[in-house]
């Protein structure tokens, strides 16, 4: 079961790479909203769609998941999408309901219309062009004088040269894995390491792919006021579960705990400045237009939301482990490694709900023991049961530590 509540979910999945996974969502849901079972457009809205006869313009919506998604919202008035992409902007079209238009736009050189429009929604859309200057012009002149620009887009490395520093985190997290876990479903090889392209091999494959993304968020910040922004991660989730994010069942507990540790390293690596953060949620006005907000009603949480469960830290909680080991941090850290803690208890249970309920008791309790020893060999400790593929993405952890 899963808690995202959009209809087109599975075959956005279908097309998603990395994304691929209810784990990986849930982690998404909760770095933009801080609940995994509210998905970014909807609890964003209540706040930014300002209008109740709200005009829309979608760029890059591909096959038309996302304002489908949004149609049936009663503040909607209409939705523009547009796409450089012939033949997605044809399928979505045949699934079109009235209140959608769809028009094929190349945002390198093609105008859009001026003052039209109270929301524009960039999805994955800008770090493929490759005329930004004419884009954000055209943005911004799209835009009537109170709107608000939404931007979900990767923002690392251009042509994906990220460092030697993320490639060597990712393969050291990667070998923690099981093999039968890390074989290929485009490719069907086992994947004993990953390497990053080249800028050749980028060109070859799509030219557009990443060609000016690291000057995104500057771009944004020059043109507009940003007035929300969101680090939701990617950085080395993105090339890691490539093409191995299906495998990892959401049913089995040790398969799930898996990824929402890779989810959990990666947020804390990028929280603590260790790596950059490659995918952002932006909301954006024009430069010095007023800041109106709007609370509504939030968009309802899935009935798959309702399956919880309490938290793992209660878990053998009674019978916590020695160890005069000193602690190698004396602060920061321990929230992070509480969380591990969570996971690595919830990956020994036989079944799990959709969600837990966090105790703060709990986690203050843990945290406090934590600190009277070594955190990693703590968790390590007390998660002894787990599979060994868990520990050893704990162990991984705990070498990275050092760096945060």
């Amino acid at each position: 079961m899963t808690v995202w509540n959009d209809p087109q979910f599975t075959q956005r999945l279908a097309h998603a790479n990395w994304m691929a996974n209810i784990a990986v969502q849930l982690h998404l849901n909760f770095r933009a909203t801080g609940d995994p079972a509210r998905e970014w457009l909807g609890s964003w809205a209540r706040r930014w769609f300002v209008r109740d006869d709200t005009r829309v313009l979608v760029l890059g919506c591909g096959e038309g998941w996302l304002e489908r998604s949004i149609a049936g919202w009663p503040f909607i008035a209409h939705i523009d999408a547009v796409d450089f992409a012939a033949e997605a902007v044809g399928r979505a079209r045949a699934l079109a309901p009235p209140k959608i238009d769809y028009a094929v736009v190349d945002l390198n050189r093609e105008e859009l219309p001026p003052n039209a429009y109270d929301i524009v929604i960039a999805h994955s859309v800008l770090h493929h062009v490759a005329n930004l200057e004419h884009a954000y012009a055209q943005i911004e002149r799209t835009m009537r004088d109170d709107a608000t620009l939404f931007v979900n887009e990767y923002v690392g490395p251009n042509r994906f040269q990220y460092s030697d520093r993320v490639l060597a985190i990712m393969n050291a997290l990667l070998r923690c894995l099981p093999p039968e876990l890390r074989k290929g479903a485009i490719t069907p090889v086992t994947y004993e390491s990953r390497t990053r392209p080249t800028v050749e091999e980028m060109i070859a494959a799509d030219p557009t792919e990443a060609v000016r993304a690291e000057e995104l968020l500057t771009f944004t910040h020059k043109t507009f006021d940003v007035i929300e922004h969101k680090n939701i991660g990617g950085t080395i989730l993105q090339h890691l579960l490539y093409d191995i994010a299906q495998n990892f069942r959401f049913d089995v507990p040790r398969e799930r705990s898996m990824v929402e540790l890779l989810c959990a390293i990666e947020a804390w690596l990028i929280d603590e400045g260790v790596i950059p953060c490659d995918f952002v949620l932006l909301a954006a006005r024009k430069k010095g237009a007023p800041r109106a907000r709007k609370t509504r009603e939030p968009v309802p949480r899935s009935r798959d939301a309702r399956d919880t469960e309490r938290d793992p830290l209660w878990t053998a909680a009674a019978k916590p482990p020695l160890s005069t080991r000193p602690a190698r941090r004396q602060s920061g850290g321990f929230a992070a490694a509480v969380q591990m803690l969570r996971i690595a208890l919830a990956s020994t249970q036989p079944k799990r709900a959709n969600l837990y309920r966090e105790n703060r008791l709990l986690e203050l309790r843990e945290r406090f023991l934590a600190r009277r020893h070594d955190p990693w060999h703590y968790i390590e400790a007390r998660a002894a049961h787990a599979d060994p593929a868990i520990k050893a993405l704990i162990r991984t952890a705990a070498t990275l530590a050092p760096l945060a």
